[in-house]
């Protein structure tokens, strides 16, 4: 009885898993009961490998599983424009991740991860402040141009103390952290604190490489139901640990802020910084007792999002092109002889000049392209009943558009793998647009430092490579790609030569 019981509740979970749960959905791989495509999706070494392999499998839209919860992917260009552009409102909203959010300390706050009118209203107040800072203008240029300005002080002093081996790396992580910081905080990194920075650094690279490994998508779902299994926990653990150190910094940096300015009139306060200008905005709604979103919490998660987005995707971007550089040392070389045809010294380059160095603008694009920072995207769902490729989904389905498998797929980007700069270029050598090349994703959700980021990969690799000439050091960089939030390069050392004296 018992052995016939077993098997009737067998045969029922395989129904339930195997045909309901999966009816209307696009097809994809079978998931496991519980943990959905976690495993099958750690057994490649990337999630845009995996994508790509089911994409060929399954057909442009397909289903993976996050734990119980399911996925539609979208891989065709497309049909991406056609819903996540054309028809943006219908697909802005988030999944419902208020029990991994609660688990972690964020709640719904933030920006990244929250929809609705929250999201609508902190997103343009986000938009316009960084405006109104000259994000993309002149202003934010003479602030990084100071920060490589700084590296190159750094650089030529480890150089000169003896060390012939640098890692480039981790000085564009402090100027893309100072670039930041300053922007959110109103202070730079310099040599009294970067042991702040470093910290700080670290906890936001376990962050972003926990929150996006295969098991924390099993459990993100239901992360107390997960808590007490093995590996697993572990993985909410750390996520949920390193979650709330971030937000205890940051809580802390923002108070330091309040009392600075405790005995200033907020009315009268004309910000520089981004705290600054959101209790300037607080203030003038707390004034005519309008409600709004503006609270402690929300600044503090909010300021988490921006300074994460704002250091891991672009300076990460940037390590993968010295790495990229260093294996392809005839694409360095062709960058730098137009450098010397355009430039013809160790001045700074300036945004001014970007439309005469074609050939850098194209190494910059095929950077991003390669580099392929945030190949998952962050997860969608849809705002209404919507057909997708003939599938009909529900209000609130989880759907993404998978980005990193557009910019590796093959007819739109040949011998995707090889680092080709001259893909971006026409036939008299001049950039071209290429419709299929959205590293910053599509549609609402595009990224809303998007400007500031595309002025600081050409200014500091431009300037990098105007400077000096890149050499391996004991070993090659390591150019695997890892399961991540962002792509994560291994940090790796090698040699700089000066290009001129």
């Amino acid at each position: 009885m018992l052995l016939e019981l077993f098997f009737v509740l067998l045969g029922l979970v395989a129904f339930y898993n195997c045909w309901w749960k999966r009816r209307g959905l696009p097809p994809g791989p079978m998931p496991t009961p519980l943990i959905g495509n976690g495993y099958q999706l750690s057994k490649y070494p990337s999630s845009e490998a995996a994508c790509k392999v089911w994409k060929d499998q399954y057909g442009d839209t397909f289903t993976i599983w996050s734990g119980e919860r399911p996925i539609v992917c979208v891989t065709d260009f497309n049909t991406i424009i056609h819903h996540f552009v054309k028809n943006g409102e219908q697909f802005q909203d988030r999944p419902d991740d208020s029990n991994y959010l609660n688990f972690v300390g964020r709640g719904l706050h933030g920006v990244f991860l929250v929809d609705g009118e929250l999201w609508k209203n902190q997103r343009r107040f986000a938009l316009h402040t960084f405006r109104d800072f000259g994000l993309g203008k002149n202003l934010m240029e003479e602030r990084v141009i100071e920060e490589c300005d700084s590296m190159f002080e750094r650089i030529e002093k480890q150089r000169k103390g003896g060390n012939p081996l640098i890692s480039l790396v981790d000085h564009v992580d402090i100027v893309i952290g100072s670039i930041i910081n300053n922007l959110l905080f109103g202070y730079r990194y310099n040599e009294n604190n970067l042991t702040e920075f470093k910290d700080l650094k670290e906890r936001a690279t376990l962050a972003i490489t926990t929150a996006g490994s295969p098991p924390a998508m099993i459990c993100r779902p239901n992360p107390e139901f997960y808590l007490k299994w093995p590996i697993l926990g572990n993985v909410l653990a750390t996520a949920k640990k390193t979650s709330i150190h971030l937000q205890d910094f940051f809580k802390t940096r923002i108070q330091n802020h309040v009392d600075e300015l405790r005995n200033v009139d907020l009315s009268q306060l004309e910000p520089t910084d981004f705290v600054a200008a959101f209790m300037k905005e607080r203030y003038r709604l707390d004034s005519i007792g309008e409600e709004h979103f503006f609270s402690d919490q929300q600044l503090v998660v909010l300021v988490y999002d921006l300074w994460l987005a704002g250091q891991e995707t672009t300076s990460n971007t940037i390590g993968w092109a010295i790495g990229y550089l260093i294996h392809y040392p005839e694409v360095q070389k062709k960058a730098q002889e137009e450098l010397d045809r355009v430039i013809g010294s160790d001045r700074t380059i300036t945004i001014s000049d970007r439309s005469d160095l074609q050939y850098m603008q194209a190494l910059c694009n095929e950077t991003q392209r390669i580099s392929n920072m945030v190949p998952m995207n962050i997860i969608h769902a849809t705002a209404e009943d919507v057909v997708v490729d003939g599938y009909h989904l529900k209000k609130g389905t989880a759907i993404t558009p998978l980005i990193g498998v557009v910019l590796y797929d093959e007819k739109i980007f040949p011998d995707p793998m090889k680092f080709k700069p001259e893909r971006f270029l026409d036939k008299d050598g001049k950039v071209k647009r290429v419709d299929e090349f959205i590293p910053f994703s599509v549609g609402k959700r595009q990224c809303l430092g998007e400007g500031l980021a595309r002025m600081e990969i050409f200014l500091v690799i431009a300037n990098l490579l105007n400077k000096y000439k890149f050499l391996p050091g004991e070993k090659m960089p390591d150019l695997k790609r890892h399961h991540g939030l962002t792509v994560h390069l291994k940090n790796f050392e090698c040699r700089v030569e000066p290009r001129f004296n």
